[in-house]
């Protein structure tokens, strides 16, 4: 997704068609980030129109020195830890703090071989069946790069506890790679 200077000044005079055009675009680089924290597609319908809300909101804000997608992610993935934070779980003892830091700039994400990409793809299917939080550490982690004092920050649990939980992802992801890997060998011998 381009940065495009003439779309953002319409976006920002408040122009629906140009709001529309970039909703089009951000969606299909988004959509699967809100995918990969939502447990269904209502979900993720719901955090992309959230955050997407939040980027034409903020769009004064964008600074041209961070490139434009890296920009919108961090605004997508920042809005789906505040809906998180909402939730029933934190409700009773976590109080939103508001966030300054959409602007940082995050490494570009590298060029995946087929095979590197289908086993990246096993484990965001495996992730789903991680408990909660331990999903969202690991997803903040392993895929969106993000410091274990930032998931601390970002989740209000300490540092340590963010480890534990990374830790845990890493080990039940391995097991049920494993498990299904021996699964399919089982079949295999059995046809």
């Amino acid at each position: 997704m381009e940065y495009d200077p003439i779309l953002i000044k319409k976006c920002l005079k408040k122009d629906r068609r140009a709001q529309n055009e970039l909703h089009e675009r951000c969606y299909n680089v988004l959509i699967p980030v809100c995918w990969r924290y939502a447990t269904s597609r209502d979900q993720a319908v719901e955090y992309f129109n959230r955050g997407f809300l939040k980027i034409i909101t903020n769009l004064d804000k964008y600074k041209t020195k961070v490139p434009f997608e890296l920009w919108c992610r961090r605004v997508m993935i920042n809005t789906i830890i505040d809906e998180y934070r909402k939730g029933k779980q934190y409700k009773e003892n976590i109080e939103l703090k508001a966030r300054e830091e959409m602007a940082r700039m995050q490494p570009a994400e590298p060029v995946l071989s087929e095979t590197q990409e289908e086993m990246l793809d096993l484990i965001k299917t495996k992730m789903r069946f991680l408990p909660p939080v331990t999903s969202k550490v690991f997803n903040l982690y392993a895929i969106d790069g993000y410091k274990h004092h930032e998931i601390a920050s970002l989740l209000n649990i300490s540092e340590g506890t963010s480890m534990w939980h990374y830790s845990v992802a890493k080990k039940k992801i391995r097991q049920m790679i494993n498990d299904s890997a021996s699964a399919g060998l089982v079949n295999e011998r059995a046809s």
